[in-house]
């Protein structure tokens, strides 16, 4: 789990991190999670100690021991995708666009989602000039758009109002954080920006605000899913939600900052069968 304090900060977004480094091609175990989620900082090494601290404690929480939980943190989706692919683990903290594109391929079960910024849901708003900029969400066909690191498809079913057509026009490119891509917006770098609920709370703070407005608000999603894979048992799948639930309280608290996370909230594929729906436009 950079963008400005932002969304996607979304999930264990938060988990930006990694506990070993671990070949294609290599076998996870049962019990094992990886981390696939996009969109936040740092790499696969750089993360290492962050998500090793974070599996311990989830470990511990359990009563599986510290070590007894592997895995590792990819912010790119295809990298992560394949690493799904390759090494069969049990669970995975899924980016929402990667659950929706193959939650099924993986037989993939909802057990839990993150809570950030003191919600368990998310959405996006589209940002442009306010002297010049587009007057409607068709007039940025073919424009560059900033920052976005999901798919034209996510982008035009669940932000642009299915508009899906549009989205695969953009020029999307990824900026650091959301702060850098408004000011790009506001200097007629890009036509707008794509930033989430957080950003627009703050937006008092962002030095360039009198140059913008929002275009276009999108609806409320649903945050990056943790879910039980084909290889776990199903009483692992009761624990790891058990766990994950009680994991922020007291002194977890730390473990789940670390991470950008406030808390886990249960969540089952039922919660994502309207954005589902969406995401089939």
């Amino acid at each position: 789990m950079n963008r400005m304090p932002g969304a996607r900060n979304a999930l264990v977004a938060s988990i930006v991190g990694l506990a070993v480094l671990v070949p294609s091609g290599v076998l996870s175990g049962p019990r094992d999670l990886l981390l696939c989620v996009s969109g936040f900082p740092g790499t696969t090494e750089q993360a290492q100690p962050t998500v090793r601290g974070f599996l311990d404690r989830l470990g511990e929480k359990l009563g599986w021991g510290a070590s007894a939980i592997q895995g590792d943190y990819y912010p790119d989706a295809s990298v992560g995708l394949q690493q799904i692919r390759d090494r069969d683990p049990g669970f995975a903290a899924m980016s929402l666009d990667l659950y929706l594109a193959h939650g099924t391929e993986f037989e993939a079960k909802v057990i839990a989602r993150a809570v950030m910024h003191g919600r368990d849901k998310q959405r996006f708003h589209v940002v442009v000039a306010k002297e010049g900029g587009p007057a409607s969400v068709d007039a940025l066909s073919g424009k560059v758009l900033v920052p976005f690191r999901e798919s034209a498809r996510f982008l035009g079913n669940l932000v642009l109002d299915g508009r899906r057509a549009l989205a695969e026009t953009l020029d999307l490119q990824y900026e650091s954080n959301a702060m850098s891509a408004l000011r790009k917006v506001a200097r007629g770098q890009a036509v707008a920006a794509v930033v989430e609920e957080e950003i627009i709370e703050r937006f008092d703070e962002v030095p360039v605000k009198d140059q913008l407005t929002i275009l276009l608000a999108g609806p409320w999603i649903p945050g990056p899913p943790v879910v039980g894979l084909t290889g776990a048992a199903a009483a692992d799948r009761t624990a790891m939600q058990t766990a994950l639930l009680a994991l922020c309280a007291g002194d977890g608290a730390e473990t789940c900052r670390s991470i950008r996370v406030d808390s886990f909230k249960a969540a089952t594929d039922d919660d994502y069968a309207e954005v589902r729906t969406l995401w089939a436009r």
